[in-house]
């Protein structure tokens, strides 16, 4: 049996990113998903700011760019119809003030075709059900094949890169349920008016995000007329949603004031539905195994996160992986350097985001909120920064600490 230096579980941008980080470092590197790619993946679509200079030093950014939309910043609007705009601040130095709207069908298949170009072995449909031990100490999975085959892969390093449900963090220790107990309804449209309204057309898009009393509607605008309209509600609507979520979905549409929006437009593929939402592993990483992505811990971004969260994680996990076999008796610190670095890299992000969700599930204390944010673009230009990582999120250099006495960085373009 082939040993791996390291086996990449799941095939997202946190997965990878981190097998994309390795190979270019020469490592032996395997990464399996149960699904084939390209696949659709229930997502906002959205990319903040603070990710672009990871998909440039990931070498991917010129094909993301091709076939994505840039944002200027969201529009947001309370449960009473009250509407601001928090835009990217023009002058603030760091980061490009635009974020990006991209299919995930698209994403996630240009991060793998480069993974494959870093030498990257790629095995689709196959599911990992088991982790396997020796002495304490993970070194390889137990999955199934495309045919229903068992099959066993050992490595010397195992990446959990396998999303909100991780088998993984399962068999490392067990996850939890968070307090926002929520599901997300994503539908992808063609033919859509995407201009946001009150913004020009032949301008830069805007994402919307609209707040209502019960649950959140996010608008993202894609290439060619496209675009993506996500739900995003209550656990209790689960038993609405099961039959079919379609009727459910338009409903809420209707509801919330996009219908008229959508007039004419026509869904380009079936509804995807997500969640519940919040799901916190055990532990974070094990002797010889690491989490990274949702499967680290999962908390519903409000304006497009979750992939700069993904790709930042990826690339502290690549660093303890490549210190774990460079100098195994380095492995402990750098598995507790870890969990110290994802907590201090991203707190101010954190924080606000904690606070947004605390007034977003308010509505007559959102409503204020927004009435009292209205028309002060200082105020919201900052918030737009703060949640789209151009602040707070990386600290002052992209390179970062070592971890394990290894600096955290690699890919094409590393930035100083």
């Amino acid at each position: 049996m082939r040993l791996w230096d390291a086996i990449v579980v799941g095939g997202g941008p946190a997965g990878a990113a981190t097998a994309i980080t390795l190979g270019e470092c020469g490592l032996s590197v395997v990464l399996l998903d149960a699904c084939a790619f390209p696949r659709s993946k229930p997502c906002g679509d959205a990319v903040s700011p603070g990710a672009i200079p990871l998909l440039e030093e990931l070498g991917v950014w010129e094909a993301v760019a091709g076939v994505s939309t840039s944002i200027d910043g969201w529009r947001i609007q309370s449960p009473n119809g009250t509407a601001f705009d928090t835009l990217f601040d023009l002058h603030r130095q760091g980061t490009p003030p635009r974020g990006l709207c991209i299919d995930r069908l698209l994403f996630d298949d240009i991060l793998l075709d480069e993974a494959r170009s870093r030498g990257v072995m790629v095995r689709e449909r196959v599911r990992v059900f088991r982790l396997l031990r020796r002495g304490g100490r993970v070194v390889g999975v137990k999955a199934r094949g495309p045919g229903g085959e068992e099959i066993e892969i050992a490595g010397r390093f195992v990446v959990g890169a396998d999303g909100l449900r991780s088998r993984v963090a399962r068999e490392l220790g067990g996850v939890r349920a968070g307090r926002r107990r929520r599901l997300g309804v994503v539908g992808r449209w063609m033919g859509v008016r995407t201009a946001a309204p009150g913004t020009d057309p032949g301008g830069e898009s805007r994402g919307e995000l609209r707040v209502t009393s019960d649950g959140v509607l996010g608008f993202a605008p894609l290439r060619c007329g496209a675009a993506n309209v996500t739900l995003v509600v209550p656990l209790a609507c689960a038993k609405a949603l099961a039959p079919d979520p379609l009727p459910f979905f338009m409903d809420r549409l209707e509801t919330w004031g996009l219908a008229e929006r959508l007039a004419g437009a026509a869904l380009s593929r079936p509804l995807d539905v997500t969640g519940p939402f919040e799901v916190l592993p055990a532990r974070r990483s094990a002797p010889g195994a690491i989490l990274v992505g949702d499967a680290a811990g999962y908390f519903d971004p409000f304006t497009g996160q979750g992939v700069f969260r993904a790709l930042h994680g990826a690339r502290l996990a690549a660093a303890v992986v490549r210190a774990a076999l460079a100098s195994p008796g380095d492995e402990p610190a750098a598995l507790r350097a870890y969990g110290r670095a994802m907590a201090r890299r991203l707190p101010l992000s954190r924080a606000v985001q904690h606070g947004i969700d605390a007034v977003v599930s308010r509505p007559r204390r959102f409503d204020a909120t927004a009435r009292r944010l209205r028309g002060r673009s200082r105020l919201t230009s900052l918030l737009a920064d703060i949640t789209g990582d151009r602040i707070g999120s990386r600290g002052p250099a992209i390179g970062g600490p070592a971890i394990g006495g290894m600096a955290i960085g690699g890919g094409r373009r590393a930035h100083a």
